[in-house]
């Protein structure tokens, strides 16, 4: 089969990427969604999922001990930085530290441990990514037969997570059980990029897309909800819900260059912005829907700036090494 070449150029990519940090920004604000539940959790179904799929499309390394040491170098210093950050203020707020239990909760990399030792779960982003650009690299490692059995083992792997126990997924190192339930929809959504001119359907991949989440909402479903799921129809619907919002968002940012400036800082715009909601929290007390959409708006602004300034002073070379 001839490969699709409708491609992302980078500029395109940063937009996806725009519109992305955005939505995760837009579902931080709890005085927006988290009253209205169920919307909530129907956001945290996607926004942050499509970021795993991109080194599906454009990741073409091979296992070697030099591009573990790259992505290590990339994924890991950050991660350990704002770790370090929130653990400290965590622990000063909290008059108590744990040591032993936070470096645990660092190696694990579960948003469960995370929450207990740093206040905060956001951060298990860093090491589920690292541990789905593991797996892909260790793909493009094996012949292709091998990567053939490669598949049929990661498709077991999908369907065997929602069938362990919470607890112990919660122990599976660098937040590995995210990356495993992952990859299989990962593969699928590099298919469709480098095979189908999905452009050529922007309307019914949208329309599918709402109605997806309109036969979602009204449950506790999300990502969570995918991998410990009350029925077999979410377990389904979640991967349904993961491909389609993939390049529904794709092709709604696509010609929109508004989002190309976030995009081009949004790791920085994800580890900031959560320090930015705690400090606004503690200066205002933000009640309804308006004071909601006021909060959104002065924290992704602040987070702007505050970004644009790490970049201005080059001390993104020292937090986001590339």
């Amino acid at each position: 089969m001839k490969l699709n070449y409708n491609r992302l150029s980078i500029n395109e990519t940063n937009r996806l990427k725009g519109l992305l940090i955005i939505l995760i920004v837009f579902g931080h604000i709890s005085q927006l969604l988290q009253q209205y539940g169920s919307l909530h959790a129907t956001l945290y179904s996607f926004h942050v999922v499509a970021f795993f799929f991109l080194p599906f499309l454009f990741n073409k390394d091979i296992l070697t001990i030099k591009s573990i040491k790259k992505n290590l170098k990339r994924i890991y210093i950050p991660y350990s930085i704002f770790f370090i950050i929130s653990l400290v203020a965590f622990s000063i707020m909290q008059y108590h530290f744990d040591p032993i239990s936070a470096l645990k909760s660092w190696a694990i990399g579960s948003s469960h441990y995370l929450k207990i030792d740093t206040g905060l779960r956001i951060f298990w982003f860093f090491p589920a990514l690292f541990s789905t650009i593991l797996l892909i690299m260790l793909y493009n490692f094996l012949s292709k037969k091998l990567q053939k059995i490669y598949l049929i083992l990661m498709l077991i792997a999908h369907i065997s997570i929602p069938f362990i126990p919470k607890s112990t997924l919660f122990l599976f190192p660098i937040s590995s059980y995210i990356a495993l339930y992952l990859f299989t929809i990962g593969m699928v959504v590099k298919y469709i990029y480098e095979h189908l001119d999905y452009a050529k359907y922007s309307l019914q991949i949208s329309i599918l897309f709402i109605l997806s989440l309109l036969l979602s909402y009204g449950s506790d479903f999300s990502l969570a909800s995918a991998i410990f799921p009350d029925n077999i129809f979410n377990f389904l619907l979640q991967d349904a819900v993961m491909i389609l919002s993939f390049f529904t968002l794709v092709l709604w940012s696509k010609s929109i260059h508004f989002f190309e400036s976030f995009g081009r800082y949004s790791i920085a715009i994800f580890t900031i912005h959560p320090f930015i909601i705690q400090v606004i929290d503690k200066l205002y007390r933000w009640e309804g829907l308006t004071d909601g959409l006021m909060k959104f708006l002065l924290v992704i602004t602040l987070t702007y700036l505050i970004t644009r300034l790490i970049y201005y002073f080059k001390i993104n070379k020292i937090l986001y090494p590339r």
